[in-house]
């Protein structure tokens, strides 16, 4: 790096300590990191992660934004009554709050209208009560994972919370 030869760089599941360092060594260079969020699971801004990211111009780019469709097919009321006031799919109504979050969901479409249905989101605002609604929205008993950062084996992989959650609460 002294020698000038890292331009830019990211790093992808960091927690909050090992993003401070990074960012102590990289500075400016780091710009962003790769972590999963979403409606249901938000373990990295309960731990701070996003906001530290935030507010030092790392941009937060997440993946499994919309859990594959999964949470979609929960039909969670919350959802189901904005895209309906907005009359947006309840995955146009995810992916605008996530940007007015200043989130950079990654979005995976192999489809032509899935393409267009997602650019779609952008194509309206979320009023500041609604996007209200969607932060304080919570999984009823839903219980933060012990994380395994460092995959020694004691805890859930952060990359695997997503697909755990539909295991330990089942869609009624």
């Amino acid at each position: 790096m002294t020698q000038g030869k890292i331009r830019f760089t990211s790093v992808t599941n960091f927690n909050l300590e090992y993003l401070q360092k990074y960012h102590q060594v990289f500075k400016e260079k780091l710009f962003s990191h790769e972590l999963c969020f979403n409606f249901e699971i938000r373990e990295n801004e309960v731990l701070s992660i996003t906001e530290y990211a935030r507010n030092n111009e790392i941009l937060n780019v997440i993946y499994q934004p919309l859990r594959r469709n999964r949470t979609s097919h929960r039909n969670w009321p919350v959802l189901l009554e904005l895209s309906q006031k907005y009359n947006k799919t309840q995955n146009q109504v995810l992916l605008n709050w996530l940007s007015a979050k200043g989130f950079y969901p990654l979005i995976k479409s192999d489809k032509i209208e899935h393409i267009n249905e997602n650019l779609e989101a952008w194509s309206f605002t979320l009023d500041t009560d609604d996007i209200k609604k969607l932060n304080n929205f919570s999984v009823s008993g839903y219980k933060s994972p012990k994380i395994d950062w460092f995959m020694t084996g004691d805890g859930t992989k952060i990359h695997a919370i997503p697909n755990e959650f539909d295991e330990k609460y089942p869609a009624i």
